[in-house]
């Protein structure tokens, strides 16, 4: 929709965008780069080790190539001698395919990463679309293909014509050598200028590898109502959201109203409030908020005390200051310790008196003027003036 009405793609890709592009198999990959890399590595390894690699191999094939009549005749010995020749023949070049192994790692952790994608793997026939074939032809990635093509080209033609026109009386002087003498040495020069060819093809491999990166990130851009669109993917849709606040609410409200039963007392205004105190000295010196709400969430309260056989004292004022100052699970402020204790100690002496005999007076707490408030949580001294 927004590339429709012509939005530009101005902005960086998300984390999110950067994900889903390596899940589809699409990486900041220079197609040149481990290749050019590996050759560059194994020339090196065969300059340094091509005389233990050639000797190994030199005893191999004389060995293969010397045998006798007992040998000819033990026809079930030729599986086992293929089998240990084939074990020489990886150990006299192990060094090679080690650094191979180790080059073709490394260059594809340089090279965009390790990544296994399914949906790479998967046919799309969209590749089969002529129109998208013909963008693929000439579009800028094809057009960047033909410069790096041609800059490897050039970079090959530079270093052979450098190299030949620098050892250009080493090669006369080869020619009039004997043949054994001839052919080491040219086998040495071939070596040598296949690892510059090499280096010069790894060194333009190199520099490709940063622009593909840019390139990637580029077609990876997004609009500004793309990222819009995306973070409210993620975040999610408000209904979606009001949903979730409200499961939560629930939730919390269900364990909130499940330790209603460890309560000593609940205080409550019978028209709206009702807060849930426990005092346990073990724990806490100061009587600590279990549960508090208001409407529906109070008489689910007065509900579960009831059942559990805890005290329900009215103190319309008292349940006010305890709703208003005190969140659940934290202790009453100091102000409300005296207006507490005094709810407190009726508890006590009500579930310690004899049935049959006077009751205990109903307490009639007194509150400071900071803890008094009307039923939206306003202090009723500041809502009269």
């Amino acid at each position: 929709m927004a590339e429709e009405q012509g939005e530009e793609k101005t902005e960086e890709p998300t984390a999110r965008r950067l994900t889903q592009a390596r899940e589809r198999g699409e990486l900041p990959r220079s197609p040149d780069f481990g290749g050019a890399l590996e050759v560059f590595v194994v020339c090196l390894v065969m300059v340094s080790l091509g005389g233990e690699i050639i000797e190994g191999f030199s005893r191999l094939l004389k060995r293969g190539l010397s045998f006798d009549q007992a040998q000819i005749q033990a026809v079930d010995d030729l599986p086992s001698l293929l089998g240990r020749g084939f074990a020489e023949g990886i150990w006299a070049v192990r060094w090679v395919l080690l650094a191979s192994i180790a080059v073709v790692l490394a260059a594809a952790a340089l090279n965009g990463g390790f990544n296994i994608s399914g949906q790479a793997a998967a046919p799309k026939f969209s590749k089969l679309n002529p129109i998208t074939g013909f963008k693929r032809i000439f579009g800028a990635q094809a057009w960047m293909g033909l410069l790096r093509n041609l800059a490897k080209f050039l970079a090959i033609a530079a270093v052979l014509g450098a190299v030949l026109w620098s050892r250009r009386d080493e090669m006369l002087a080869m020619s009039r050598d004997a043949l054994e003498p001839m052919i080491a040495a040219g086998a040495w020069f071939a070596l040598m200028t296949f690892t510059l060819v090499s280096a010069a093809v790894a060194a333009i491999a190199a520099l490709d590898v940063p622009y593909q990166r840019w390139s990637w990130l580029r077609r990876l851009r997004m609009t500004k109502q793309e990222v819009r669109d995306e973070m409210k993917d993620i975040e999610g849709r408000p209904e979606i959201k009001r949903q979730i606040r409200r499961k939560q609410r629930e939730f919390s409200r269900g364990r909130m109203l499940e330790k209603v039963k460890d309560a000593d007392v609940v205080i409550v205004n019978p028209s709206e409030f009702a807060v849930a105190l426990e005092y346990d000295e073990s724990r806490s010196a100061v009587p600590v908020v279990l549960a508090k709400g208001r409407g529906e969430v109070a008489a689910a309260i007065k509900e579960r005390a009831s059942l559990a056989g805890v005290p329900l004292v009215s103190a319309p004022p008292l349940a006010r200051a305890i709703y208003f100052t005190t969140e659940v699970d934290d202790p009453i402020p100091e102000g409300l310790y005296r207006a507490v204790a005094a709810v407190l100690a009726y508890v006590f002496r009500l579930s310690a008196s004899t049935p049959g005999v006077d009751a205990p007076e109903m307490p009639r707490p007194t509150l400071a003027p900071e803890f008094m408030f009307d039923e939206a949580g306003r202090r009723i001294a500041e809502a009269r003036r």
